[in-house]
């Protein structure tokens, strides 16, 4: 029997909401749909239901390797996993939805009990308690797959050997007649296969390269840490310095290679105008602790600044105050760095005084650190 097809205009709401509408009651009664992702078309199918995936795996010629699990929104991998590690939590925060396929550890359970009394589930979706997780950046699959509440599978819609599919005349070439209904959404957005990705406790590798390389992986994982006073001349700077310094040590790098290794450190002030030095005495208490602000130059604190961080830390309340009025949509991300009070500003004390409030801002900074990436 030929494979029923839906042709879709993206741009339209109905469209969309009717095909992936089609697309759910198809799954729910044990159909293989091609849909399209972002990048290559697939063939989804439900993997509770054991008709479906054993048609699936003869149409793959996979009989045991599981199939990577297609999720409608991102929120929806915790239902799968329990704990993931820093670097997939930073993955799916920027990368999802999106051409990135995490393979991570799933804990030896499924993270849902009702997912868990399903008998057999676990083992068709993982395989040595790695499980593949992928959220696709394309409306009608992400309709779709929230529109079923168990899991769906979907590898590439193609027959091994042949290139993975980007229109839907392709799937038709190959599988006319052994899918049940194929959505024809256009050619997919883009150029190249989705990314892969393992994330485990030894730490992160691309098993394949796709529409994300390594530079680009490295930089979706990369952590911007801001630090914020008044005129980014004292407090501040040396708090950069000191991050610098410690951020370097613990990841076995130059502090120059920061940035190769995933760490960008950077400095403001709420009242600072742009270009000047780092206060002589802040210098000097800095390289009695190690670091090296003789080429600060301060800068005003902006709404791009502390959008493109991940955490600000600032010396005081007053600071915390006025970077969320600046960007009142980050402020889940802005904190004092000392938990215990303010940082005092030490402009107009001796070399003393500004040794103390370096070594209170390292303190601040180390207790910080330790619980865990920010």
């Amino acid at each position: 029997m030929p494979t029923e097809v839906i042709k879709v205009d993206r741009g339209s709401a109905r469209d969309v909401a009717d095909a992936a509408h089609r697309g759910t009651l198809a799954l729910k009664k044990g159909r293989l749909v091609g849909f399209a992702t972002e990048t290559v078309y697939g063939i989804a199918a439900l993997a509770t239901c054991g008709e479906a995936l054993d048609r699936l795996r003869e149409l793959k010629g996979r009989p045991t390797k599981p199939f990577s699990l297609h999720l409608g929104r991102p929120e929806d991998v915790r239902r799968y996993v329990r704990s993931l590690s820093d670097e997939a939590e930073l993955i799916i925060s920027r990368g999802w939805p999106g051409p990135v396929t995490l393979i991570v550890p799933a804990g030896g359970a499924l993270a849902d009990k009702r997912l868990r009394r399903r008998k057999g589930l676990y083992e068709r979706l993982c395989c040595e308690d790695m499980i593949g997780l992928r959220c696709p950046d394309e409306p009608v699959a992400q309709a779709m797959l929230s529109g079923v509440s168990l899991p769906v599978v979907a590898p590439s819609a193609n027959l091994a050997g042949r290139a993975s599919p980007r229109r839907a005349g392709e799937v038709l070439a190959d599988l006319d007649g052994q899918i049940d209904l194929l959505i024809d959404s256009g050619h997919t957005r883009c150029g190249a296969d989705s990314t892969i990705v393992r994330c485990d406790e030894s730490g992160w590798q691309i098993l394949r390269a796709g529409v994300y390389d390594e530079p680009g992986i490295r930089r979706m994982l990369s952590r911007t840490y801001l630090f914020v006073c008044t005129g980014n001349t004292c407090r501040s700077p040396m708090a950069a310095g000191l991050a610098r310094k410690v951020l370097a040590e613990r990841l076995g790098c130059k502090v120059g290679d920061l940035a190769r290794n995933g760490a960008k450190v950077l400095s403001a002030g709420t009242f600072a105008p742009d270009g000047i030095r780092a206060a002589a005495t802040a210098i000097s208490a800095g390289r009695l602790m190690g670091v090296d602000i003789s080429r600060h130059r301060s800068r005003n604190l902006t709404r791009e600044l502390i959008k493109e961080a991940d955490v600000v830390f600032c010396m005081t309340d007053s600071h915390v105050s006025e970077a969320r009025r600046i960007a009142p949509g980050e402020a889940h991300k802005i904190r004092r760095l000392d938990p215990q009070g303010d940082v005092p500003d030490p402009v107009g004390g001796d070399l003393d005084v500004y040794g103390a409030a370096g070594v209170r801002i390292e303190k601040a900074l180390l207790a910080a650190l330790d619980k865990g990436p920010l």
